[in-house]
């Protein structure tokens, strides 16, 4: 039979499955932040010129994770967030690399360009030879 005692600790079982049911986990809004520092700090290094692919991959992955949040699903926003951060640090990475490349080659330039002059230079007083600028295959 039903008892009093029976009845209420069922009806406390059914309560208790149902706030634990219906309990979702939180937003990753700390993740979302992070992510989209990431995106910014990407930009100022000018990954938009030097990173587009990863950087476009991040900017995307972002905004999956907004939509994901927006809908409530908290954990593919935060796998989506956790994603476009990282991709947004490999952008930040690739640019800066690609910017030290960059100078680098323009250093060898101007370090090409002033030995090639310095040996005009110290060739004009010799007279008779003519001097060789020094081309990147001789270096």
């Amino acid at each position: 039979m039903f008892t009093l005692n029976g009845i209420r600790n069922t009806f406390f079982c059914a309560i208790a499955f149902g706030i634990v049911a219906c309990a979702t986990a939180p937003m990753p809004v700390e993740k979302l932040a992070v992510a989209k520092s990431s995106i910014e700090r990407a930009e100022q290094a000018q990954a938009a010129q030097f990173a587009q692919v990863e950087l476009a991959s991040a900017r995307n992955k972002y905004a999956a994770a907004q939509a994901a949040a927006d809908k409530h699903e908290a954990d593919i926003a935060a796998r989506m967030a956790d994603q476009a951060d990282v991709d947004a640090q490999l952008a930040e990475s690739t640019a800066r690399a690609k910017q030290q490349e960059q100078l680098v080659g323009e250093m060898d330039n101007s370090l090409r360009d002033l030995r090639n002059e310095t040996l005009r230079r110290g060739n004009s007083g010799a007279g008779a030879t003519t001097p060789q600028p020094i081309t990147p295959s001789q270096q």
